[in-house]
C-alpha cells in the first residue's frame, strides 16, 4: 500500500488546544471540536462542558462514532514528541508517525485518515467482555507485605517481605499460608530456576537458595561492577538480569541495563541504549519476557515511584511504552507499576498497588483493558506468578503504616481472555 500522500501532510503537531503546556492530546470533545490533553478534559474542560461529547482519540474512526473525525497532522506522536501522526496502526491499535513505520511498525496493517475517519476498515482492538478475572482462593499470610512471590514445581511458594525482611518458604493450606522456612533477609527481585531453586537479588549480587536445604550460596550470573535490581528466568532457561550503577537511584547518574544471559552465566546480550543512543531505562524495577523473546521493563522513574513499561524486540527496538492509563491514572493519580508477568498468550500484566489497578498489555505494550481490582475485594495488589496449573497469584502489601499483626492476603484467580 501507498502511503505519500498521508505521509506528505503537515508535519508540525500541535499541543492541547487549552493549555500552553503543549502537552500530548488524548481526547476530542465532539461537541465544542476541542483537542486535549489528561489534564484539560478533567480540568478546565469539565467546568465548561460537563454534558459534551467526549472521545478518546484512539476511538475516533470506529464504525459506531463514524461521523466523529479526527486530522492525525494535530497529533503528536508518542515515541517521537516533535512529529505529527500521519497513519493508524490497526495491529497496535495506536497513531503513528512516519519515523514510526520503517522502525516498529514495517508490515502491520497500516490506515489512511480518510478511512479512518469514515470506518471504511474494521477496527479491532480487544474488548473488556472478552476477558474475565475471577477470585478462585484466598490465602491469609504470615508477613505484612508480599513483594516478590516463586512458585515452585511441587506447588509450595517462597513470598518476601521486604519491609520486615523476611523470605519465607510456604505451603498452601485451605485459607492460610503454613511456613516451611523462614530467613530473616533483604531481597529486590526472585525467579524460579528450571531446577526448582530459587534466584533471588540481594543489595549487590545474585544469590541462589537450595529449596530442599535453605542453604544461600553465591550464583553464577555476575554483573560486577554493576548491582542487579531484578531478574526473571525465561522458559528457555535464559536469565534476564536488570541492574545499576551504584550510587542514588535517582537521578540518573550511571548504567542502566538489562543483561540477558545463558544458563552458565555467560552474557547473551545488553540493552542500554536505544537508536539514538539514549538511554532505555531509569531504573529496571521488575523484568519479563514473552515466548517470542521481547523484553518488558517496569522502569522506575523517581523516589514517588511513577514509572512506565517498556517492551523491546530481542533486537533492542522500542516496540511501546506505556505511562498508564488515562481513564485511571492522572496527575493527581500518576501510573505506579511494580509487578509484571506475561501470560501464556503472550500478553503483559502489570500491576499498580497504590491505585488497586491490574493492567493487561499486548504483547508490544499497548493497552487492551485494566482491572480496579477494588471492585472484587483485592487491595494493593503489588507481586505476582503463574501457576502450574494456568492460574495467577497476586501477592499485596499493607496499607502504610499498619500494625504489625497486619497479615497480607495472597489470592489466587482464575482467568481467561488474555
Amino acid at each position: 500500500m501507498a502511503f505519500a500522500s498521508s505521509i506528505q501532510k503537515g508535519q508540525i503537531p500541535v499541543g492541547c488546544q487549552l493549555c500552553e503546556g503543549g502537552n500530548k492530546i488524548k481526547w476530542k470533545c465532539i461537541t465544542c471540536d476541542s483537542l486535549m490533553c489528561d489534564k484539560c478534559k478533567n480540568g478546565v474542560h469539565l467546568k465548561i462542558g460537563k454534558d459534551h461529547k467526549i472521545l478518546n482519540i484512539n476511538d475516533i474512526g470506529k464504525q459506531e462514532v463514524s461521523k466523529d473525525t479526527i486530522i492525525f497532522s494535530e497529533v503528536k506522536c508518542d515515541e517521537h514528541s516533535n512529529q505529527a501522526c500521519c497513519l493508524f496502526c490497526n495491529t497496535c491499535n495506536k497513531l503513528i508517525c512516519f519515523k514510526c513505520i520503517t522502525k516498529v511498525h514495517n508490515g502491520h496493517e497500516l490506515i489512511e485518515e480518510e478511512d479512518y475517519n469514515k470506518g471504511k476498515v474494521e477496527l479491532k482492538p480487544k474488548q473488556k467482555s472478552e476477558i474475565k478475572l475471577e477470585i478462585s482462593k484466598v490465602y491469609t499470610t504470615d508477613l505484612n507485605n508480599i513483594h516478590y512471590i516463586a512458585v515452585c514445581s511441587d506447588g509450595t511458594m517462597w513470598m518476601e517481605d521486604g519491609t520486615r525482611s523476611k523470605l519465607q518458604h510456604v505451603k498452601l493450606r485451605e485459607i492460610r499460608t503454613e511456613v516451611i522456612t523462614s530467613l530473616s533477609t533483604r531481597i529486590y527481585g526472585m525467579a524460579k530456576t528450571h531446577s526448582n531453586n530459587i534466584l533471588v537479588v540481594t543489595e549487590t549480587k545474585l544469590q541462589l537458595i537450595n529449596t530442599m536445604t535453605g542453604e544461600i550460596t553465591d550464583s553464577r550470573y555476575d554483573v560486577k561492577p554493576l548491582i542487579p535490581t531484578s531478574i526473571h528466568v525465561t522458559s528457555d532457561h535464559r536469565v534476564i538480569i536488570g541492574a545499576r550503577s551504584g550510587g542514588k537511584a535517582f537521578p540518573v547518574t550511571g548504567r542502566r541495563v538489562v543483561i540477558v544471559m545463558d544458563q552458565d552465566g555467560k552474557q547473551l546480550k545488553e540493552y542500554e541504549h536505544d537508536n539514538h543512543n539514549k538511554p532505555l531505562f531509569t531504573y529496571p524495577v521488575s523484568v519479563t519476557c514473552t515466548s517470542t523473546g521481547n523484553i518488558c521493563v517496569v522502569d522506575g522513574l523517581d523516589y514517588d515511584d511513577r514509572g512506565r513499561v517498556v517492551v523491546l524486540s530481542p533486537g533492542g527496538d522500542i516496540l511501546g511504552t506505556y505511562t498508564g492509563h488515562p481513564d485511571v491514572n492522572t496527575e493527581e493519580k500518576p501510573f505506579t507499576p511494580v509487578g509484571i508477568l506475561t501470560t501464556p498468550l503472550d500478553n503483559i500484566i502489570v500491576t499498580e498497588a497504590r491505585n488497586h489497578l491490574l493492567h493487561i498489555l499486548s504483547d508490544q505494550g499497548q493497552s487492551i483493558t485494566y482491572y480496579n481490582l477494588r471492585d472484587i475485594g483485592i487491595l494493593r495488589p503489588y507481586s505476582l506468578a503463574l501457576s502450574s496449573s494456568g492460574t495467577i497469584f497476586i501477592g499485596c502489601v499493607s496499607k502504610s503504616g499498619s500494625p504489625d499483626t497486619t497479615k497480607a492476603k495472597l489470592y489466587e484467580l482464575n482467568y481467561s481472555g488474555f
